[in-house]
């Protein structure tokens, strides 16, 4: 999926003074770097869908030409998906890796503002403010198999720890606002078998070459 892809493409099918064919949502999606005819096909199949997408009424005049069949929908009063909050977070934590580089060290409070308005909005959950230690305090996302949640959910690597989502296998995504310790680190690397660091990418890449030796 891609946001702006999206956007593009119900900016198009809200425009009734023209025709919209397959070919002219590719051409309108050149700009995005990616406007195949197969990714715009599943553009448009993601905004149909009613479980994991918007729900749009989108239908195809004289086999060829799409359109919205409600023409006060628009795709920017829908609710947004699970996928849309995962990548709004995900954008959040970039953001927050690049707040260690000393250019951008005073971005890091109105990042957590900014989270703390966007968790609000989403409800999503609240980024837990902690006092820095060495200037090491980073937001971490962990993927946690669920053969262990029960013992982090019982036992959290550190009190921050927020649940952002159960996945229906039992596993879950967990974050947290924390100074990684050398404990920590540890603990990661003893169960890397079962939790996954997901972001930052330099805890990550700590966390692997730790593994690999």
């Amino acid at each position: 999926m891609n946001i702006k892809r999206l956007l593009i493409i119900n900016q198009c099918l809200k425009d009734n003074t023209k025709k919209w064919s397959l070919q002219d949502l590719i051409d309108a999606c050149k700009d995005t770097g990616k406007n195949s005819k197969r990714s715009v096909q599943a553009d448009l199949e993601l905004m149909r869908n009613s479980v994991k997408g918007y729900n749009a009424p989108i239908k195809v005049v004289e086999k060829k030409y799409y359109s919205y069949d409600d023409k006060k929908y628009t795709l920017l009063n829908q609710t947004l998906t699970e996928l849309d909050k995962q990548n709004i977070l995900e954008a959040l934590n970039v953001l927050y890796d690049y707040s260690a580089f000393s250019s951008l060290k005073n971005i890091e409070s109105p990042l957590i503002t900014l989270h703390e308005k966007i968790a609000q909005s989403l409800n999503l959950p609240l980024p837990v403010k902690v006092e820095k230690e060495n200037n090491s305090s980073i937001f971490v996302r962990l993927w946690v198999e669920y053969s262990i949640v029960d013992e982090i959910i019982n036992s959290p690597i550190d009190n921050s720890q927020r649940v952002e989502l159960e996945e229906i296998d039992g596993s879950m995504i967990l974050q947290y606002n924390m100074v990684v310790s050398k404990k920590i680190e540890d603990f990661l690397v003893a169960n890397h078998d079962k939790i996954k660091v997901l972001s930052p990418n330099s805890l990550q890449n700590k966390i692997k070459k730790f593994i690999n030796g």
